[in-house]
């Protein structure tokens, strides 16, 4: 995919985005051959009221047919994502008419080009709308897909542009380790794609093998991998960008490459590769970090396993022994990541000296019951960190929901035989995403922390209008706006 800015709508496209405020009239000039089936169209009403309603047309222009695509892009007052959405739209139905180029005329809403966040943001659509997962086809797909011209008199739209393509890509490579089977992608196979990547951008990775998790003492982490084969690995990646000593933020990741639930069995598992799903989200946003050369230190944490059932694996009633000091009863062998984060949490304080916390896992299948499945839900105990975090969903197009991190509902963690309990089955209090929450929080030691339950938006069962069926790549671009963010202030 190519990414090229123009002053003007040049011969050679076979697809042209124009978008539209809501007074539907045209604030840039057109070659003849369009302008006038385009006013056309426009005098017809055929251009609905709603942002995002999409009105297109085919013309027959020297010697090839051009798909003509009208997009609503709203009054101004829409959100980025709201736009983002629109434009998504537009691009897919370029894609279906099998256009390998597509104009996009971004002056004819300078509402647009007067927000940079979103030009960047539109910069992204052409690489995520065209994302194809070919690893395992005989006869690859191809999105048709292969240059995106930007049309624009606005002065610095390719630098933002290729800021666009960092992160586009980054979320893309989190796609693909999603998507890959775990059969493949072992926490031996990550750890060594976290190497390879690490060697590419020139920062520091180092990946601990399990005698060293031993000796850390990370015994909720490799209680949860007892019944697997595959060994874990504890992947851990520095980028060193801000001043020399300052407290690195930590980006968490859960890394349970395949989740069967151990003896608290699953019933439906067919999708369960994808429960590392923060991990790569932290994977690639420490790249999208690291190729803009943000100034800030930042450090991705990974305790990568699998969850899985053996003569050897734990089960419910076991005590197990935190790196934090913190005994924990298990109760739920399903309620394994939150077990794996907590010592890589405590592995990022007590070894890394992190600053603030971040952490993002496929955590609970409550959290689509609790907000839905456009949005994941976080808890906090910080609130700058959650208005850092806030203001970067509106940049990312990533939509969060804050959830109260109400210490009632910490009652049904009270443990009589350990210093708390991993799960509460049979709880009648509910609430399972903020416990989830709270339990983790038992591990921060004070520190700045947000917690990111991505459970409800890291697959699709069906693709949308930016995303084919499989992984999504979210979160690597919240957490990359989050971090730039705190590198501005």
């Amino acid at each position: 995919m190519k990414i090229l800015v123009k002053n003007s709508l040049e011969p050679g496209y076979d697809a042209v985005v124009i978008p539209f405020s809501e007074e539907q009239t045209l604030t840039v000039s057109l070659p003849d051959s369009l302008e006038q089936p385009v006013r056309a169209a426009l005098g017809k009403g055929k251009l609905k009221a709603y942002t995002g309603a999409l009105y297109s047309l085919e013309l027959y222009l020297d010697d090839r047919f051009v798909r003509i695509v009208l997009v609503n892009a709203g009054d101004g007052t829409d959100t980025n994502r709201e736009v983002f959405l629109a434009f998504a739209k537009a691009f897919k139905r370029c894609k279906e008419a099998g256009a390998a180029v597509t104009a996009v005329l971004l002056d004819n809403v300078r509402e647009i080009t007067g927000r940079p966040e979103m030009v960047r943001k539109l910069g992204e659509l052409p690489f995520l709308v065209s994302y194809q997962f070919n690893a395992y086809k005989s006869v690859p797909i191809e999105s048709g897909m292969e240059t995106a011209v930007f049309v624009t008199e606005a002065t610095g739209v390719e630098s933002l542009l290729e800021e666009a393509q960092n992160v586009a890509e980054s979320t893309m490579l989190a796609r693909d380790l999603v998507n890959h089977p775990s059969k493949y992608m072992t926490p031996e196979r990550l750890a060594e794609e976290a190497v390879g990547l690490a060697g590419e951008l020139g920062i520091e990775v180092q990946v601990f093998h399990k005698e060293q998790i031993e000796e850390l003492k990370m015994g909720a982490f490799l209680a949860v991998a007892r019944g697997a084969a595959a060994e874990p690995k504890l992947i851990v990646l520095r980028y060193h960008g801000g001043a020399l000593g300052e407290a690195p933020v930590a980006l968490v990741g859960k890394g349970v490459m395949f989740d069967s639930g151990g003896y608290s069995l699953k019933s439906k598992m067919a999708t369960m590769h994808d429960d590392m799903g923060g991990a790569a989200a932290v994977i690639g946003a420490i790249r999208a970090i690291a190729i803009q050369k943000l100034p800030v230190n930042v450090t991705a944490i990974v305790a990568a396993c699998e969850n899985m059932v053996s003569g050897d694996a734990y089960v419910p009633g076991d005590i197990l022994f935190s790196m934090n000091g913190k005994t924990i009863e298990m109760l739920n062998a399903d309620a394994e990541g939150r077990l794996t984060l907590a010592d890589a949490i405590t592995y990022a304080i007590r070894k890394e000296g992190a600053g603030k916390i971040i952490d993002i896992a496929t955590l609970t299948g409550a959290a689509k019951g609790a907000v839905g499945a456009r949005s994941a839900a976080v808890i906090t105990n910080d609130q700058e960190l959650f208005e850092e975090m806030s203001a970067a969903s509106c940049v990312a197009c990533e939509k969060i929901w804050r959830l109260p991190a109400d210490r009632e509902l910490f009652d049904v963690l009270k443990s009589e035989v350990a210093d708390i309990k991993n799960s509460n089955p049979g709880n009648l209090m509910g609430g399972g995403t903020i416990v989830a929450g709270l339990f983790l929080q038992e591990f921060v030691e004070e520190r700045p922390w947000i917690h990111v339950d991505m459970a409800p938006v890291n697959w699709l069962s069906e693709g949308n209008s930016y995303c084919i069926k499989g992984g999504t790549g979210y979160g690597v671009s919240l957490l990359y706006e989050t971090v730039k963010i705190m590198a501005e202030k």
